[in-house]
């Protein structure tokens, strides 16, 4: 049986090729703006601008919290724009945010920099694949949304190495450059190739209210919808908890005793986890429902962090990984499939630049509450405990809403 479901995949890759691997780029090169790769040049930065981490910490907040801001505001014109003309404003951004990061001078621009990286690269870019995909297959949503989104785990495993050979060799301001360059002369042609002939124009309803009418509009739905208010403490789970545990990993392995080749060894545990999830995903939205699977993705997650809560042993670090991993591949199918399932796909862009921007935030707060939790004296397993209830209780509101049938 499984033989067969990948012969089937296969041949579903096959005969939407062109939008499938659309999707996946835009996925796999949202990594100039995501924390694995901009953790990387923490380092380099702390050096040229004569900033210790926690001031690196600061900027990589106010960054994140100004692209959460600004997020919903250019996210949810994909509900009004071609997505091929769409795509292109997005790439030329990623671009742009990586030259301007080379470019700094100091810690204004670095911020700047910062900002601009955060919201094409882990905001827009993730946003393309997952709407465009979303739009773009209805019975078939959840397998489609399972192959675009393999575009991450893929970053994770070729862009960490490919950048800090890149420092070494160059140093960082080249190979942000270089990144730049990447984008405008290679990403750009091929997506735009990739999606000509395939129009798929905002829908009539849409555009007949105007841009900014439509999205007042999506979010007074949204705003009025009893499942998103359940599902808002279980949808913060994940972009906290994680962003929580790579962001101050060296600390945690440090109370452990683990060191800093443990941690890049375990990193491939994350990535092949997380496409084991994405397949996963996709087989059971597309079977059983996205609400469902909603309820038990961040399962895994909690699992793993109570093994690095529970264990010192150097196995406990890509056990939970994987399991972090796990949890975010399921999710990073289930989440815009829900948003389609709850409130269909016409106003999908503004519902999910709304839900990507609350998830943003949550993601922002995660190193300082983290460290603030260290100052204050709790030890690491502490913490991290507090992190396991904590995660059960939120789960519980979008576990009573699934059972009263929320819309």
């Amino acid at each position: 049986m499984p033989s067969v479901s990948f012969v089937n995949l296969f041949a579903f890759a096959r005969r939407h090729a062109r939008p499938l691997v659309f999707g996946a780029l835009h996925a796999f090169y949202s990594a100039p703006g995501q924390t694995f790769c901009i953790g990387l040049f923490v380092a380099p930065f702390a050096d040229s601008f004569g900033l210790d981490p926690a001031m690196i910490g600061a900027l990589y907040l106010g960054g994140t919290l100004a692209s959460a801001a600004t997020l919903l505001l250019i996210g949810h014109w994909i509900d009004h724009m071609r997505l091929i003309h769409f795509s292109a404003a997005v790439v030329v951004g990623v671009a742009l945010a990586c030259f301007l990061t080379a470019a700094a001078g100091g810690p204004v621009s670095l911020f700047f920099g910062l900002y601009a990286l955060r919201l094409t690269g882990q905001g827009l870019m993730v946003h393309v694949e997952a709407t465009g995909t979303a739009r773009a297959f209805d019975r078939e949503r959840g397998r489609a949304l399972g192959i675009t989104a393999l575009g991450i785990p893929l970053s994770e495993m070729i862009f960490p190495p490919l950048a800090v050979a890149g420092i070494a060799a160059i140093g960082w301001r080249p190979t942000y450059a270089l990144f730049g360059a990447v984008a405008l002369l290679v990403m750009l042609p091929l997506t735009q190739w990739l999606l000509s002939g395939i129009h798929r124009s905002p829908r009539s309803e849409v555009v007949g209210q105007g841009a900014w009418r439509s999205l007042a509009a999506g979010l007074a739905v949204m705003v009025r919808s009893r499942f998103v208010w359940a599902a808002l403490p279980a949808m913060a789970l994940l972009p906290f908890y994680m962003t929580a545990v790579m962001f101050h990993i060296a600390s945690i392995a440090a109370s452990r005793g683990w060191s800093a080749g443990l941690i890049a060894a375990s990193f491939p545990a994350l990535a092949l986890a997380n496409v084991c999830g994405l397949f996963l995903s996709g087989q059971i939205i597309d079977r059983v429902s996205a609400r469902k699977l909603f309820l038990f993705q961040s399962l895994p997650l909690l699992a793993g962090i109570a093994v690095l809560a529970a264990s010192a042993s150097p196995a406990a670090l890509p056990v939970s990984f994987a399991l972090m991993g796990f949890s975010g591949g399921l999710s990073k199918t289930t989440m815009t499939a829900v948003w389609a399932e709850v409130f269909g796909v016409h106003i999908l862009g503004t519902v999910r630049s709304a839900a990507a921007m609350y998830m943003t935030f949550i993601s922002a707060l995660a190193p300082f509450v983290f460290g603030v939790a260290l100052s204050a004296g709790m030890t690491v397993s502490a913490i991290l405990t507090v992190f396991v209830v904590t995660g059960l209780i939120f789960l519980l509101p979008a576990v009573h809403a699934e059972r009263r049938a929320f819309a």
